[in-house]
């Protein structure tokens, strides 16, 4: 599986997880999220590590979208973090709680959307199929615990 691969397979994950969070019980719906958070902070982890940040060294002259990429994901990042902060201050079964649930939501609606329609088909112009592969298996052994995504260049 490539690392496109492997990230569009995350992301329909995270919707899901979304969906079952939003459609949960007031009771249930903070148990859901205290589930959901870890694996969005890994998959942002895995992203950056595996992905954005050899990208943008190898983008560097081929493509200034993707070499800039990296520094507005992270802003997105960072957005995100602040509401997770906020979230777990508040009361589960309360509306502000759930009002800030659904903005992250859309933000990785909105994330998803932008990876996947605007971003993931300029990586395959820098980077071949054989480096896709190669991040895909650092993603999965990342996600499965074995460490960092420290990859070798492979020439495109």
């Amino acid at each position: 599986m490539n690392a496109i691969q492997f990230l569009k397979q995350e992301h329909r994950t995270a919707k899901a997880a979304f969906e079952k969070v939003l459609q949960a019980s007031a009771a249930k719906r903070g148990d859901l999220w205290e589930e959901l958070t870890p694996e969005l902070e890994a998959h942002e982890e895995i992203e950056d590590a595996c992905l954005y940040e050899p990208l943008a060294r190898d983008a560097g002259g081929k493509d200034a979208k993707l070499a800039e990429w990296r520094r507005k994901h992270q802003s997105e990042v960072d957005e995100v973090e602040d509401l997770i902060g906020e979230i777990d201050e508040l009361d589960p079964e309360g509306d502000k709680w759930l009002a800030k649930v659904k903005k992250v939501h859309e933000s990785l609606q909105h994330h998803i959307q932008e990876e996947e329609g605007e971003i993931f088909p300029r990586i395959s112009k820098v980077w071949d199929e054989a480096r896709l592969t190669q991040a895909g298996k650092k993603m999965m052994e990342y996600e499965g615990g074995e460490g960092g995504c420290g990859l070798s260049h492979v020439a495109a």
